[in-house]
């Protein structure tokens, strides 16, 4: 009997670890860490928080709430792939409490299963109503399907609850710039680098605020800051030789579209603008090779590019196309929810 009494025991014991989908209780070394790598990821610093991730997992292997976690932050890093296989396995998570409801609704998010991480979230939410993690989760769910007042006001309650919360200011001012709130977005990353100041990519979000905002010299400063530690990062370069153009910085201008040619012959409007540079530099015979391979590249801008060859070749330096084309094409870093990407030096996750 008294043997029966301890398999019982024994069985509840392992009924109850199942409950919550872990293979057992991660030691405190193990939930030191945890909440180390976590820490790390709300003050912005992806890279080491995934560092704190990866050395919490091999402190516990399983463990589906860590993985949950790291899912996010590699998704936010540009690991689709590892960030996929995390999720998957969080997933399978069965929560027991607010954190390990926001771990799941990470890796819902993730595998873009958005009503489930919604419920996630405010389950969560409903345990904790502080839990500033879990607002930020249902920001990044709300950006990420277009709903932006709504993941605004997620957002908003996500720094209340944890002032110092730099990837919730960073996800708004994301948020914020796709509502072209640019002033109250320069505001939210200014803070983010108060937090961190080592997050250099926060200069690149703030430099194309600050550009439509007719910023440009604050603009190019940011520009500059951001394309030394990532001098090839196409987009950055683009953008800085618009806002040299507007500055009067043509030979500036004329340097930075190079290099995006170089980086990708096949972008028309590079050629275009550098050619409207080299007819401000006096170089028409540049400018006119410049424009006609846009129009090979460019059928849809057939049109305003040979009314610009057409104006050149009748003398002047262009006077009606002295503005360069401001087109830019989606760009490839934060797809901010944390989700637009950095693994590959192509930016971070942010919606």
């Amino acid at each position: 009997m008294k043997l029966l009494r301890i398999l019982l025991i024994i069985a509840a014991g392992i009924t109850l670890q199942a409950a919550s989908g872990e293979a057992a209780t991660p030691s405190r070394e193990a939930q030191i860490n945890l909440e180390g790598a976590q820490a790390l990821y709300h003050k912005a610093d992806f890279a080491q928080a995934l560092k704190a991730f990866d050395h919490a997992m091999t402190l516990h292997e399983a463990w589906k709430t860590a993985a949950g976690h790291r899912a996010l932050c590699r998704w936010t890093l540009g690991d689709r792939r590892g960030a996929a296989a995390d999720a998957r396995e969080a997933a399978k998570l069965r929560p027991n409490s607010a954190d390990s409801f926001v771990a799941r609704g990470k890796a819902r998010f993730v595998l873009k299963d958005y009503p489930g991480a919604i419920a996630d979230y405010e389950e969560a939410l409903r345990l904790e109503p502080d839990f500033a993690a879990a607002h930020l989760g249902l920001g990044s769910v709300y950006s990420a399907q277009g709903d932006l007042l709504r993941a605004v006001k997620s957002l908003d309650s996500a720094v209340r609850s944890d002032s110092e919360f730099a990837a919730a200011l960073l996800v708004r001012g994301a948020v914020r710039e796709r509502l072209k709130e640019f002033a109250r977005a320069v505001k939210d990353f200014n803070r983010v680098l108060e937090i961190n100041p080592r997050f250099d990519w926060v200069y690149y979000y703030r430099a194309k605020n600050y550009r439509e905002l007719k910023e440009y010299s604050r603009a190019r400063e940011d520009f500059d800051a951001f394309l030394q530690a990532h001098p090839d990062f196409e987009e950055a370069l683009y953008l800085r030789s618009n806002v040299r153009f507007l500055l009067d910085d043509y030979s500036g201008a004329e340097m930075d579209l190079s290099r995006v040619i170089e980086l990708n012959p096949k972008r028309g409007l590079a050629y275009s603008n550098r050619g409207m540079a080299r007819v401000q530099l006096g170089d028409r015979a540049g400018a006119l090779s410049d424009l006609r391979k846009a129009l090979e590249l460019e059928p849809a801008k057939s049109a305003q590019i040979q009314a610009a060859i057409d104006r050149i070749q009748a003398g002047g330096k262009d006077s009606g196309a002295s503005k360069p084309d401001e087109s830019v094409e989606p760009s490839s870093g934060p797809d901010s929810s944390g989700q637009q990407s950095q693994g590959t030096d192509q930016g971070f996750l942010i919606h």
